[in-house]
């Protein structure tokens, strides 16, 4: 029994550590007994476990990701994250052909469509298209993959404080520095350029979890 209460608290905190548990809404316990094949009880054995680890709090009766954990997960993503997007926007600016300039221009010029409808979903969408190319233009699969992951993880947390956020547009408009650098070939200051964007982002998003 010792043993079955431990394999389903370390797949209950890798949801939790994984985003696959939305941090904003109560925690679907039932959910978690279909997708973990264990029991009700297993499952609040494990929840119990991470509560006393202050990553879950019980509220009205209810499971909740704790604002205390949402926060040090985006904090763990965006300290490496903000180091490996600086070391590709630096391949970047030395290896990015010109087709891969038109298409971010492109997707820059999509950003100023998306900013006069006022949807923040709408301009995370773009971006995420933004950063891809990014990634496909330092060259590197591995440190692309990487950067993608970590760029969905963020996706899901940010994607639920979207709709609570004010204006983006400082945010949006830091990628036209982003792919001057670029375009100049300016390895140093595309990494500068990419970790302000990054943790102006984070800054907002971390001030509504």
């Amino acid at each position: 029994m010792i043993d079955r209460v431990e394999q389903m608290y370390q797949a209950v905190k890798q949801k939790l550590l994984n985003l696959e548990i939305n941090p904003i809404q109560p925690i679907d316990e039932k959910a978690l007994v279909r997708e973990t094949g264990g029991s009700l009880t297993l499952i609040q054995q494990a929840l119990e476990r991470l509560a006393r680890e202050g990553m879950v709090v019980k509220e009205r009766g209810r499971w909740r990701v704790s604002r205390v954990a949402t926060a040090s997960i985006m904090r763990e993503i965006f300290e490496v994250r903000t180091t490996l997007e600086g070391m590709c926007a630096r391949l970047a600016a030395e290896r990015i052909t010109e087709e891969q300039i038109q298409r971010m221009e492109q997707v820059h010029r999509d950003f100023e469509r998306v900013l006069k409808k006022e949807d923040n979903k709408a301009l995370l969408a773009v971006d995420h298209q933004f950063h891809q190319l990014l990634y496909e233009a330092s060259g590197n699969r591995f440190l692309a993959r990487a950067l993608e992951e970590m760029y969905l993880m963020v996706y899901r947390l940010s994607y639920f404080a979207l709709d609570r956020m004010a204006s983006v547009r400082p945010n949006v408009e830091e990628h036209r520095d982003i792919l001057d650098a670029l375009k100049a070939g300016d390895g140093r200051s595309a990494e500068q350029h990419i970790q302000h964007h990054i943790t102006h982002f984070q800054t907002m998003v971390e001030g509504l979890l």
